[in-house]
């Protein structure tokens, strides 16, 4: 059974984008569509990060007419793909558990989750080791979004039209 909030407009199990009063409802884990990858796949919706985190190996910095460009891995489980992509800048990252901070090259892409499409600032992280290939954080979340711990995959997967 589920509970109607004030707000409520429609439920994924019909096909439909979640919101509560204007916001987008997700879970702990949601299907993202990345256009860059033309595939969905599964993200960590951590309200604990700042920064969102892609996953990302054999990271390399290059120009392109001048400017700078980073190409990158990015691999799990059944995606696979070279990306490139402009590079944004770098940020300092310094994890809970260590004194150190990384330096990571930050890029933005466009993204899908259910209805709500954002550009996005990714750090770039060997993540292929963690469960999700990709971490969602506050930053993404900015004041359009309720997160629902206790469910996974509130809004329905994106599923591009063949043309």
């Amino acid at each position: 059974m589920m509970l109607l909030l004030p707000g409520f407009s429609a439920q994924a199990a019909n096909g439909e984008d979640v919101k509560i009063d204007e916001k987008w409802l997700l879970g702990r884990v949601e299907w993202l569509w990345l256009p860059a990858l033309e595939e969905s796949v599964k993200a960590r919706i951590d309200s604990g990060a700042k920064t969102s985190s892609l996953s990302a190996t054999e990271i390399e910095e290059f120009e392109r007419e001048g400017e700078p460009w980073i190409r990158f891995n990015f691999h799990h489980e059944r995606h696979s793909a070279r990306l490139k992509v402009p590079l944004s800048r770098y940020v300092k990252i310094r994890q809970a558990n260590s004194k150190k901070a990384d330096r990571r090259p930050v890029v933005v892409l466009p993204v899908q989750v259910g209805g709500l499409v954002k550009e996005v600032e990714f750090t770039l992280k060997d993540r292929t080791r963690m469960l999700y290939p990709v971490l969602l954080g506050r930053e993404f979340m900015s004041d359009d979004v309720l997160i629902d711990p206790s469910r996974r995959f509130v809004q329905p997967r994106f599923e591009p039209v063949e043309q």
